[in-house]
């Protein structure tokens, strides 16, 4: 194996191994969240090729991702943990060789991609679609890093893989229509002045102009508005502009989505429907919201910078006096190993050079910058900030100058040293399992023994986990029952042979008559009651859906 070989693979190695260490247990640790990512679960299920249109706009190619990986699995809890883990593995893993190709070292490029797969921005992502982008960028950076591309090529390049991850998140479509216009401003005049243009000097450009057109044919515009006519851009603002408005007024920013309609429609007229209506119906609130955002992303960026390079590597150790022993240790690495005069003068003589690779990482990188401003600064649009942050971090380490000569038993000892840590943080983390109630309560559903269509009734996202029957479940909203009306009536009209009754929705019913009438009465006898893994839940279903009697009693009164 030739020697430069030998180090990145070790250290892919590393990563890979570093990573299934920290994601042996997932399912006992981390408990199932619903939300977004539920949407695309429940997308890949049923995903057909080509996918219907309007998933366009919802992760098209991240529910084929999914789809692909459902032939390692049928049971749609450990797919959702598999990919789970699978991303934990590769974001590590291609982080560690993009920094590496960015000639960052050896162990500058493992520390840092140690800190980031061990994060808790990393492993807690949700949703997890995020982390599924980024693999495509640092997988297309890498292409990028690895070869002397020529500037058009590097654009073309960008362009398709922001291309490609506007298939995931429709947001890059934007960088790669940048991608092409600075190709063409950076390319083709120079061509022309040196009387250079020829059919030749179109093709890479046409390819890609064939390529695009064939994809909005097979896979829809990731601009474009859905089926159901909904826009993607401007729910997003309502929901993010909702939080603000309500944090200015000191209200509740949790509030239902209807009622974060309601809000943006009192406040800027029921016409509105984009953001730049809004702007002209009232700028001032806008500027606000935009700066609102500014003031709490730069917040969130020193919070990143402490969650990578402090919390992370002192995950576990809970002495009173870490912050000292990290204190110590800055002391004898600033005073002991680092040639101060030596770094001092790299840093004034190194000049930073802005050239096509640079660019392309902020075009890749821009979507996640404006969304923070434009929108709000969630931590799925943060995680892409993490990683900038790290190519910042790994760029200045650069500067730094040893006392020693960088040796490969110098370099091994690190790596060795890194090691033991993920050895110690993986056991650690191993003895402390987590209540996993969500989960908990998925294992005993796909227990049942069901026969029929399932007709549920519910808040959550359990549904897509009933996927694995014969039938697609039908999903009947809470939020189409009348509340104070005749609860089994309700039930009776919507068919519903499924109900969940978790925490969440019993707080939903909580003081409604028609349910606790319907609880208190004899239409509850039509129902047969488990009682669930999660404390205080229960399940109701029609003793038909059941193939196997239950071993439990029929539903006893209040």
């Amino acid at each position: 194996m030739k020697n430069r070989f030998l180090w990145p693979l070790t250290g892919i190695f590393l990563m890979i191994g570093s990573g299934l260490a920290l994601t042996y247990d997932l399912p006992l640790r981390y408990d199932v969240t619903f939300g977004d990512e539920m949407t695309y679960l429940a997308s890949s299920l049923t995903y057909t090729f080509p996918p219907a249109p309007y998933l366009a706009q919802w992760g098209s190619f991240y529910a084929a991702w999914l789809k692909a990986l459902q032939a390692f699995t049928n049971d749609t809890l450990v797919l959702f943990y598999l990919n789970w883990r699978l991303l934990i593995l590769m974001t590590g893993s291609l982080l560690f060789l993009y920094l590496y190709l960015r000639k960052s070292g050896f162990i500058v490029s493992l520390f840092c991609a140690l800190c980031f797969q061990f994060s808790a921005l990393n492993v807690q992502l949700d949703p997890r679609i995020s982390a599924f982008t980024l693999c495509l960028i640092m997988g297309g950076l890498c292409v990028v890093q690895a070869w002397e591309w020529s500037t058009r090529n590097v654009l073309l390049i960008t362009a398709l893989t922001a291309l490609v991850c506007s298939y995931v998140r429709p947001e890059f479509y934007i960088s790669m229509m940048t991608a092409v216009v600075v190709a063409i401003e950076t390319y083709f005049p120079r061509k022309y002045r040196s009387r250079e243009l020829t059919l030749n000097s179109f093709s890479g450009l046409l390819s890609f102009a064939v390529l695009v057109i064939a994809m909005r044919l097979l896979f829809g515009n990731p601009l474009g508005q859905s089926q159901e006519g909904t826009n993607r851009s401007f729910d997003a603002f309502v929901q993010h502009f909702s939080i603000n408005y309500n944090t200015w007024n000191n209200r509740p920013i949790d509030i239902p989505i209807p009622d974060q309609f309601k809000l943006v429609a009192n406040v800027f007229g029921r016409d509105v429907k984009s953001m730049s209506a809004a702007f002209f119906v009232h700028p001032d609130l806008v500027l606000r919201h935009l700066w609102t955002n500014v003031v709490n992303t730069a917040t969130a960026e020193f919070r990143i910078l402490n969650g990578l390079f402090f919390k992370t590597p002192l995950m576990n150790l809970n002495s009173p006096y870490r912050k000292w022993w990290l204190l110590g240790l800055l002391v004898i690495v600033v005073f002991g190993l680092l040639d101060l005069s030596g770094t001092f003068r790299r840093l004034a003589t190194k000049s930073i050079r802005l050239n096509s690779k640079e660019l392309a990482l902020f075009i890749l990188l821009f979507p996640s910058i404006a969304s923070v401003v434009l929108v709000f600064p969630r931590n799925h649009y943060l995680y892409f900030h993490a990683f900038g942050l790290i190519i910042i971090v790994a760029f200045l380490f650069g500067y730094l100058k040893l006392r020693i000569v960088q040796s490969s038993v110098w370099m091994g000892s690190l790596a060795s040293l890194m090691m033991i840590w993920v050895i110690y943080q993986t056991v650690r983390q191993q003895e402390e399992l987590r209540p996993t109630p969500v989960a908990d309560n998925i294992r005993f559903i796909q227990a049942l023994s069901m026969n029929g269509p399932v007709s549920t009734l519910e808040r959550d996202w359990y549904r897509v986990f009933l996927y694995s029957q014969e039938q697609k479940p039908r999903w009947v909203p809470v939020e189409s029952y009348q509340p104070n009306t005749d609860f089994g009536q309700f039930l009776n009209e919507k068919n519903v042979n499924f109900i969940l009754m978790t925490k969440d929705m019993q707080a939903y019913f909580d003081g409604d008559r028609g349910f606790a009438a319907f609880m208190s009465g004899e239409d509850a006898n039509q129902f047969v009651r488990l009682e669930a893994p999660e404390p205080g839940s229960y399940l109701l279903v029609r003793p038909e859906l059941l193939s196997k009697p239950p071993t439990v009693s029929a539903l006893l009164e209040n």
